[in-house]
């Protein structure tokens, strides 16, 4: 599971691990849950080529409750299950994960003025507001004391960061 503030890199990171998992067929394993199936490895959600927001974004919020359903349903059917974005980044589902699965919990951080830069490169309209309720929802989950020690935290201010990112993920799912 990959989660972090927006723009600080989760779908770029994901994107990067699908480069490396060889052709993607379209599958539905459950209504709503629209994914990707690279040999044996699902990846939720959908990432078209040059589209910002693919991937978990683009799956209706009626998801979200059936998120542990679907878990339930789909985890031994895959080596792996790769799940990125802000859609199941809760902390009760997060527990839940963690207590039920042999699952690896990552979260990005980016630099503010890293983060700034992002937003206009990719021109989104995403307020301060709503900017800031993301990032303390991340905070929440940092500093959540069922989660210590669960989520591994990394820096992904740089090209060269994502890629260590993408090879330690790539070392876990070759293992």
């Amino acid at each position: 599971m990959i989660g972090g503030a927006p723009c600080s890199g989760k779908s770029t990171l994901t994107k990067k691990i699908i480069s490396g998992l060889g052709l993607a067929e379209n599958v539905e394993p459950m209504k709503l849950f629209n994914c990707q199936k690279h040999n044996d490895i699902l990846v939720v959600g959908r990432y078209p080529e040059n589209e910002a927001f693919g991937g978990t974004d683009r799956l209706s919020y009626g998801t979200i409750k059936k998120f542990r359903e679907f878990i339930t349903q789909e985890h031994d059917k895959w080596r792996h299950i790769i799940i990125e974005g802000d859609r199941f980044f809760r902390a009760v589902d997060i527990e839940w994960l963690v207590s039920k699965h042999d699952a690896k919990v990552y979260v990005l951080q980016v630099d503010l003025e890293e983060e700034s830069k992002r937003h206009k490169q990719r021109q989104d309209e995403q307020n301060e507001t709503w900017l800031k309720g993301r990032r303390s929802q991340i905070s929440n989950i940092l500093t959540n004391l069922s989660l210590m020690g669960q989520i591994e935290v990394r820096l992904n201010n740089t090209e060269g960061q994502t890629s260590e990112l993408k090879e330690e993920v790539m070392e876990i799912i070759n293992e």
